[in-house]
């Protein structure tokens, strides 16, 4: 090993049905899968997980009916993230861990 460099490798571990995001200096370097993975700490870390659980989000909606009467109704919506798609899912979404 090069004396100059003496970077400390980290065990990250992620949980069973997430994925975790791995930032190099802060720019995305790659998704690790469910596990122990092996990071270089000084310059890599684990920025957030995502769960790949179905999850559900409740709204409570008014609308309004034909005969102009307004009710309010409770949708649920129900909805995962597919592991392929994690990385537009942590970065273009407003908020990926709600």
């Amino acid at each position: 090993m090069d004396p100059l460099w003496t970077g400390c490798f980290c065990l990250q571990c992620v949980r069973e049905k997430e994925v975790g995001v791995v930032e190099d200096l802060g720019q995305f370097k790659k998704l690790i899968k469910e596990g122990p993975s092996c990071i270089v700490w000084p310059l890599q870390s684990v920025v957030g997980r995502l769960s790949l659980r179905v999850q559900q989000l409740d709204v409570l909606c008014e609308t309004k009916t034909k005969d102009n009467v307004f009710i309010q109704v409770g949708v649920a919506v129900q909805y995962r993230v597919v592991t392929e798609a994690a990385y537009d899912a942590w970065y273009r979404l407003t908020s990926p861990t709600r």
